[in-house]
């Protein structure tokens, strides 16, 4: 079986964490970038009329996508002698608590991450030709699959890569629905948001344990019936992928690498399941015959991925509260803060079509606001024609 893969990675940005001395210019800032590609296959609709073969394993070949990896973070705090001056015991027990809670407010907030990552724009072709039969005329169907990636400069957040469960193929016959399965996870957690903190704080896991990792995939579709009636941003199904990182798992370089042996189960599985694209409705003429005859398209989509990072404080962590502390009101005061991640980025998509791989390739940036597009194109290196194409 011919299976296209896209995997082009384009240098793209987002807002991060500032690590220098003193506050950065925005040229100079770390930025992220996001890409998410459509797998297709052209044999889909031949083997969904015969017998469902095996899951293959996908992604041997996607470990250049590592990258480096940040290699030994280290996490550079202070410790010193503190001196609060006693004056009465019972003064400073009341003010050792208060200091206590809020650093463990502080702290606990830091261990939780969101972001949408989402295409802005409608992905065309489900199917590779339009029908006349009917909405959900399997004929062309050409989906297999997605992937997601997430680059910090030439390094990898992560990178999760799922195809269609052809073990499932039952379902998409029987109920309109199909499955994802599991095939490559590559995961970074020192080049994750947490902490997710103002303050430049590196993820350690002498610090923080129970890292986890949560991906959200729905699969959104806009069409007109045949009543006809329109049907806008209609969810057809959600998928969610939860892998739990330990510091036993990572690598030399810091990442969690898996990936799915041709004909072995997920070990990691993706769960839900999903609706087919429904075809739009049109009426389209017959101009020698002066009627008109039902038409349904080739299937218009989106998809609205989120990414959650959560874990939990060491208590080795928390025993060393104090020193943790004046470490932060040290950072305060030199002015080593950062803007957080809402209030500086701003979402821009560019999709393209790979004609000889017959593939889509969104990509997701988050740049920071001071940013203006034209730089943003000329860092990219998108053509004038480029810039100005829109998804067909």
């Amino acid at each position: 079986m011919k299976t296209n893969i896209s995997l082009l990675i384009i240098s793209l940005f987002v807002c991060a964490a500032v690590m220098a001395q003193t506050p950065a210019v925005p040229s100079s800032k770390p930025l992220l970038g996001y890409q998410t590609t459509i797998y297709t296959d052209s044999t889909l609709t031949n083997e969904l009329a015969a017998s469902a073969d095996e899951s293959r394993g996908f992604g041997a070949d996607l470990l250049s996508s590592l990258g480096n990896a940040a290699v030994g973070v280290a996490t550079g705090y202070i410790s010193s002698v503190v001196d609060l001056g006693i004056q009465a015991l019972g003064q400073l027990i009341m003010l050792d608590r208060k200091h206590k809670q809020e650093w463990q407010e502080t702290a606990t907030r830091e261990c939780t991450f969101s972001s949408s990552i989402g295409t802005l724009y409608a992905l065309n072709d489900f199917y590779s030709v339009g029908s006349n039969r009917g909405a959900l005329d399997p004929i062309g169907i050409q989906f297999n699959g997605l992937g997601c990636l997430a680059t910090v400069g030439q390094d990898t957040a992560y990178y999760v890569s799922c195809h269609l469960n052809r073990q499932k193929l039952n379902r998409l016959r029987d109920h309109s629905k199909f499955e994802l399965i599991t095939d490559t996870i590559i995961i970074n957690p020192y080049h994750s948001h947490l902490p997710n903190s103002s303050l430049p704080l590196k993820f350690s896991f002498a610090e923080r344990k129970n890292f986890l990792f949560k991906m959200t995939i729905q699969i959104l579709s806009s069409w007109m019936d045949f009543t006809p009636a329109l049907h806008q941003n209609e969810v057809l199904g959600e998928f969610v992928l939860t892998v739990p990182v330990d510091s036993m798992d990572v690598d030399k370089n810091g990442s969690f690498v898996y990936i799915r042996q041709q004909g072995e189960p997920a070990k990691y599985e993706i769960m839900g399941e999903s609706f087919i694209v429904p075809r739009s409705y049109m009426q389209i003429p017959d101009l020698q015959a002066g009627t008109l005859h039902d038409h349904y398209g080739t299937g218009q989509y989106s998809l609205n991925v989120t990414v959650e990072e959560t874990c939990d404080l060491t208590p080795e962590y928390r025993a060393n509260w104090r020193d943790d502390r004046k470490m932060r009101k040290s950072l305060e005061k030199n002015g080593h803060t950062k803007a957080s991640f809402d209030d500086v980025c701003r979402t821009i998509t560019h999709q393209t079509w790979d004609e000889a791989l017959s593939a889509w390739v969104v990509t997701i940036l988050k740049a920071p606001a001071d940013y203006s597009i034209k730089t943003l194109n000329e860092m990219m290196r998108i053509p004038n024609s480029q810039q100005k194409q829109q998804p067909k």
